[in-house]
């Protein structure tokens, strides 16, 4: 930790003149001393059943949910004093955990504790259960929140969530509640003992007392941590005292400063709070301010501040390519870490970047990141593309003699693609070495004159489009055709969207790309397979904005411009059963004009299962098998969306015009 003790009294004259050094121990006998942690309480940001805030490195999220299916490092259960609590929240968690935690708390409770033992979880998806005393009045809240902050940072725990407390058959009032553990959270994540916390919830089983957090985290947003009688500043006080070099730390006090966000390539953070990008982590500075009177302590924390945001600029970058960024591109941002002295911070999100730092730096960093950004999202696309062509055609090789092999994906792609540009020639590589490709029937020939046949599998061949699909050019690869009103098919999809959602239709196309649709069936035939049924197939919608309608008739759902607005249950493509969820401008955005878009989607959802945040894939059938359900859902037993995570699995059938 870089520490400048400073006195209010002369901060603002140090840099013309340090005779006035003279004076200062008058004061020290006055002085209180406070411990500044600028911008302690980030602004709060609210979503669909959570509100979330940070202190410093720490984001402290209240989220409605069941803390049975918690992920953190530990799950807080809050029980009786012989650890058998089987009521409430305690019940759900020993129900849920299993009968070896119970027999684990039936062992511990036999012996010398005090309130609270930690446990292994059992059939949890957490690595402990911490086991706490039930406690039924705010200031025993505090105490035992404060009590499990301290325990994760003795066991280098880094996440933990808590139900709320005292709230069951405790009867204390929601708000006292909150006020106590936000409260306790804000005395030991200040601390800089506490090291290791990422993230704290605070999980809440009844909808209704999340306002009564909120409000709570409102009244703490934007404030300053404050300590008085601070021990490190008292002892560093006298020390200097002692040594008679009281004055030394404001000898070039604006140099020292912009040193502290300057720093040279052999300056290392010390410990402190840390902000954590990948592994790398980095810790602010703190000053401890020495003053006889609140109102010198206030102008010189001001002073600090201003000089602070002089030199220092901030910018974000939000971007659903950051969680593919590979370990190169992760060690290349750690390095410039460490060469600028820079601050990358990840979002709880994990899809956005914030860059700290001198304003020349953060600049270059940035501009790096998103080169980095760029290239992902460019192999995303290619990667995209190539699975979409495996699916209808497959290029294969052949050695003199030997059985016909399949190219990989990205050359099967390449060779596609070229043939279908109507080129000669194409170049790939085989086994390690570069051949030149006849097209479209081979051979491949390398440098020494060696050959391989070469042939081409149209894999939708005999696969049929929908009778009723207009006719299309040769050359057309996708085309949209307007529905007539007073149509069957027009009465269909209106029927669809006008029985939850009351809006104005003004025009229904049919989107016709054979590509898409035959990768679809193709899917669909695979998922009927492997799951021994035909229930794969649902009719969903989805909102989208005018800008990115081309781009989905012609090469379909992305799931890099897709699930911007919300990702409660993973990182894909989400559709709703009800036309009237699509319909929300945060969905369906509005154009210039005020007109609204909306697909009517193919969607095969195949087997399902609920899903969870920051989710990529869904998760395995079970245990014991490596077979993945094909989709997510928010509720298994009553789902209001869907949401994929391979393009090719949702078709764009109707485009519906509306206001």
């Amino acid at each position: 930790m870089s520490l400048v003790c400073v006195h209010a009294s002369f901060l603002r004259v140090v840099e013309v003149s340090i005779e006035l050094k003279a004076y200062l121990p008058l004061f020290i006998s006055f002085y209180t001393t406070y411990f500044l942690l600028l911008g302690l309480f980030s602004k709060v940001t609210s979503s669909s059943g959570m509100h979330e805030t940070k202190m410093g490195g720490v984001v402290i999220q209240v989220v409605t949910g069941d803390i049975t299916k918690e992920t953190t490092d530990v799950i807080v259960n809050s029980t009786n004093n012989t650890f058998n609590l089987k009521t409430g929240v305690s019940k759900a968690i020993l129900d849920a955990a299993g009968p070896t935690v119970e027999a684990e708390c039936q062992q511990l409770s036999a012996q010398p504790i005090k309130d609270m033992i930690l446990t292994e979880p059992g059939n949890l998806q957490s690595k402990r259960i911490l086991h706490l005393v039930g406690i039924s009045d705010p200031q025993n809240i505090q105490e035992c929140v404060k009590g499990a902050l301290k325990m994760c940072a003795r066991k280098d725990f880094k996440s933990i969530s808590f139900p709320a407390f005292g709230t069951g058959q405790g009867n204390v009032q929601v708000s006292q509640v909150a006020d106590a553990m936000l409260d306790a959270l804000v005395e030991v994540v200040s601390k800089k003992s506490v090291n290791t916390l990422r993230l704290v919830r605070i999980v809440i089983f009844q909808t209704a007392m999340l306002t009564e957090f909120y409000n709570s985290m409102l009244k703490k947003e934007g404030t300053d941590a404050q300590e008085e009688d601070d021990t490190d500043a008292q002892e560093a006080v006298t020390d200097l005292q002692e040594q008679g070099s009281l004055f030394k730390p404001f000898e070039n006090i604006g140099t020292k400063i912009k040193s502290l966000f300057i720093r040279s390539k052999d300056d290392k953070p010390q410990n402190h709070e840390r902000f954590v990008f990948m592994n790398k982590e980095v810790d602010p500075t703190c000053f401890h301010i020495c003053g006889d009177s609140q109102a010198k302590v206030d102008e010189a924390k001001q002073w600090v501040k201003d000089l602070i945001l002089k030199e220092q600029n901030s910018t974000s970058i939000t971007d659903n390519a950051i969680i593919n960024l590979s370990n190169s591109d992760r060690q290349r941002i750690s390095n410039m870490i460490n060469t600028m002295g820079v601050r990358v911070e990840q979002e709880s999100s994990k899809d956005k970047l914030t860059i700290v730092g001198i304003t020349k730096d953060v600049l270059k960093v940035t501009t790096e990141i998103q080169k980095m950004l760029h290239r992902v999202r460019s192999e995303e696309e290619l990667n995209r593309s190539a699975e979409l062509a495996s699916t209808v055609v497959e290029w294969q090789y052949q050695h003199q003699g030997g059985q016909y092999q399949s190219f990989d994906l990205i050359h099967n792609f390449h060779l596609e693609q070229a043939n279908e540009s109507k080129k000669q020639h194409v170049k790939v590589t085989i086994q390690g070495l570069m051949y030149k490709v006849t097209l479209p029937n081979g051979p491949a020939t390398d440098s020494h004159g060696n050959s391989l046949d070469i042939r081409r599998i149209d894999k939708a061949a005999h696969d049929s489009l929908p009778q009723y699909w207009d006719a299309m050019p040769d050359n057309s690869l996708c085309q949209s055709f307007p529905i007539q009103p007073a149509t069957s098919e027009h009465d269909e999809v209106l029927g669809l969207f006008l029985s939850t959602c009351q809006n104005t239709v003004l025009k229904i196309e049919r989107i016709q790309n054979p590509s898409l649709w035959r990768s679809l069936q193709i899917k669909k035939q695979e998922m009927d397979s492997k799951n021994g049924h035909q229930n794969n197939e649902k009719r969903l919608f989805h909102g989208t904005c005018p800008l990115i309608i081309d781009k989905i008739n012609a090469n379909g759902f992305n799931r890099s411009y897709a699930g911007k607005n919300a990702a409660a249950y993973g990182n894909g493509t989400y559709f709703a059963v009800e036309a009237s969820y699509s319909a929300d401008d945060t969905y369906s955005v509005p154009d210039s004009q005020g007109q609204k878009h909306m697909y009517l989607c193919h969607v095969l959802t195949g087997d399902f299962t609920e899903g969870q945040q920051d989710m990529i894939v869904p998760p395995a059938k079970s245990k014991s098998t490596t077979q993945l359900y094909d989709s997510v859902t928010d509720d298994p037993t009553a789902p209001s969306m869907f949401i994929v995570f391979n393009d090719i699995q949702a078709y764009p059938a109707y485009l519906i015009t509306f206001i």
